[in-house]
């Protein structure tokens, strides 16, 4: 895959997880064991459906690719977080922290990228 579209999929991966984050809150809360935690995850699905429109309308992507790497980032730490909190049965969640991580490792690669 290019590298521009690798960074247009993020883009629309973006704002596809954005989308099912706002529309599906309080399941991924509960799948998750996260009590109380459907407003964050709103935010977080509307914050992630503009970045994704940002990906993938401006001409400029970069502060776009940096913004999607370090919300990924904060979501991975604050899923840790609540991992930590409840320990017990937590493994949905640290797979799920885990994989926010990889995701933030493939965000930092379309960034270093150079343009082609």
């Amino acid at each position: 895959m290019g590298d521009e579209r690798l960074r247009r999929a993020l883009g629309w991966g973006s704002v596809g997880s954005g989308l099912v984050l706002l529309a599906f809150a309080d399941r991924v809360c509960r799948l998750l064991q996260l009590r109380d935690r459907s407003a964050h995850v709103r935010a977080a699905g509307l914050r992630d459906v503009i970045i994704g429109l940002g990906i993938v309308t401006r001409r400029d992507r970069r502060p776009w690719l940096w913004a999607r790497s370090l919300s990924d980032a904060f979501d991975s730490a604050w899923l840790w977080k609540t991992v930590r909190e409840r320990p017990r049965g937590a493994g949905g969640r640290a797979a799920v922290a885990a994989g926010g991580l990889g995701l933030t490792l493939i965000d930092f690669a379309a960034i270093l990228t150079p343009k082609g």
